[in-house]
């Protein structure tokens, strides 16, 4: 029995960062924001919220909803890379709070915005080679966290949320063939270069030398790498599953910037009409930019014979691609 998403449910915390605080902030003009970011606020963490709270919020939402027992959880994947530790994985501080089996594997995905992506395509095999029945897929990556107040780059962009996906046998919208890609010559365009094993902090007085410990961002080569990158892996995730363009209903892109997704749209030639946007009230999620997008789709739209097609690119340099077919 083919393995599917039976639905997803997303967290985000209660504080939020406005345009007009970062206007004030900045000098910001407010249609930079709201009309080519196309963000007019972001969801932040509090201080004391770490990923495994937002994970965990997430995922009692969509087993609440569900109505799923918990000890039916064969496996639990969580997308980060911004751990609650450096060790252990964030998956068992989460799976212990859900209690979830101690026979259910649970483990960590390193990668950002294109991680929903690759976390589907790892479950989807997982479940299937070891005939796992549920699974939760959870994305939570808390940005502000590692994000420099004074960095106007990255803070208008950039909002906290965590998003649970509920796997199932069964499940009416089946994971269709996926793509996958990644080229770590751009992994300087994204980075977070101190407090790794490559520049360890050193708790010093030279702490001002080392590299820093929060996020860079190289907005034009994102913007030349999604823009050269995207269409292509979108061309070969349609050809790998004997498709093209007019047979997709929606496209769910990783939610960048109301910026680059127009200029994809443009790029591609798609009907904007198809084309999901989700970034109003709570910025770029990262990894959970996606299902935060998709999980519209379980609420409002009935989509029995429609295929939604997902594409997620960014810090690695990574992309992936795949198509959901609602039966």
């Amino acid at each position: 029995m083919a393995q599917g998403i039976r639905d997803i449910q997303y967290y985000v915390p209660v504080a939020r960062l406005r345009n007009e605080e970062l206007i004030s902030e900045f000098g910001f003009e407010e249609s930079f924001l709201k009309d080519k970011l196309g963000i007019e606020e972001r969801a932040i963490c509090a201080p004391s919220e770490a990923c495994s709270d937002l994970a965990f919020m997430a995922c009692r939402k969509v087993l609440d909803k569900s109505a799923l027992n918990v000890k039916e959880v064969g496996l639990l994947i969580l997308c980060t890379q911004n751990p609650d530790y450096k060790l252990p994985a964030t998956s068992h501080i989460v799976q212990d709070r859900l209690g979830l089996p101690s026979g259910c594997a649970a483990f960590d995905l390193n990668l950002g915005c294109s991680g929903f992506v690759y976390g589907l395509g790892i479950a989807k095999a997982f479940m299937e080679a070891h005939r796992i029945p549920h699974a939760l897929l959870v994305t939570s990556d808390p940005y502000s966290k590692i994000i420099d107040r004074k960095d106007r780059v990255t803070r208008p962009l950039f909002g906290d949320a965590a998003a649970a996906t509920l796997l199932s046998e069964g499940a009416s919208c089946r994971i269709l063939e996926s793509t996958f890609g990644s080229d770590g010559s751009g992994a300087r365009h994204l980075m977070v270069a101190g407090g790794g094993t490559r520049h360890p902090h050193s708790g010093s007085p030279e702490t001002a030398q080392e590299p820093s410990p929060h996020l860079f961002m190289d907005g034009r080569e994102i913007f030349n790498f999604m823009m050269r990158r995207v269409p292509e892996d979108v061309s070969l995730c349609l050809r790998k599953n004997g498709l093209v363009l007019g047979d997709i209903d929606y496209f769910v892109f990783h939610q960048a910037s109301k910026y680059m997704l127009d200029s994809l749209v443009k790029r591609m030639g798609l009907d904007p009409a198809k084309v999901v946007y989700r970034l109003k009230d709570v910025g770029n999620t990262v990894s959970s930019s996606i299902p935060i997008a998709l999980s519209l789709f379980f609420g409002e739209k009935k989509l029995t014979g429609k295929k939604v097609l997902l594409s997620g690119f960014g810090v690695g340099l990574s992309w992936a691609s795949t198509v959901l077919n609602f039966e």
